[in-house]
């Protein structure tokens, strides 16, 4: 599944950010370490790892996240991560891969949890959560699958900057507020 547009893409890079954030750092690296020789090299690129990062599995995780915060690349990296478990999951559903339904993916999910681990079968999942109902269902459904909220997990300055935002709204409104009285008494005063 391709993403369709500008939105979808935004809104799957949220999902993976807020997965990625729950997940272990060793978790993580092993999910990298578990991603194809032909995939490493892109991947590390694509973030700018150092070389030999894939070398250190006690500084991986933290390393890809780091990277994926600063390059925002969360969801290309995501998928890289969901890419083994995702062919297994194509080559497991056949014909019904293009769409599967719930039941589908609830028969498949335990075999690719088992080779792959849950947290790579995460990574699939929420490659496909915007554009097929089946996985729709199942990150709205198995709590295993759901997307972590993240709204208590916001940066200082994001917060800061929302609290500035809220603030210029409450000065506007009494602003607004005087100049309407203002117009009133000028209006009463004008009889």
């Amino acid at each position: 599944m391709a993403v369709s547009t500008s939105r979808d893409g935004i809104l799957l890079e949220r999902r993976y950010a807020a997965v990625i954030a729950s997940i272990s750092d060793e978790s993580l690296a092993a999910m990298a370490l578990a991603v194809d020789e032909k995939l490493r090299d892109p991947l590390a690129k694509m973030l700018a790892l150092p070389a030999g990062s894939f070398d250190e599995p006690a500084t991986l995780g933290s390393r890809l996240r780091e990277a994926m915060k600063a390059r925002r690349a969360h969801l290309d990296t995501g998928v890289v991560l969901g890419e083994a478990a995702t062919n297994k999951a194509i080559d497991m559903l056949g014909d019904r891969s293009d769409d599967p339904s719930y039941e589908d993916l609830q028969m498949a999910l335990p075999k690719l949890i088992e080779e792959f681990g849950l947290d790579a079968v995460r990574m699939m999942t929420i490659q496909y959560s915007v554009g097929l109902g089946g996985f729709r269902k199942l990150v709205a459904q198995d709590e295993r699958f759901q997307i972590p909220a993240t709204q208590n997990s916001a940066s200082p300055a994001a917060q800061a900057e929302s609290a500035d935002v809220a603030e210029k709204k409450r000065i506007r409104a009494e602003r607004k507020q005087r100049e309407k009285e203002l117009r009133a008494k000028q209006r009463g005063q004008g009889k």
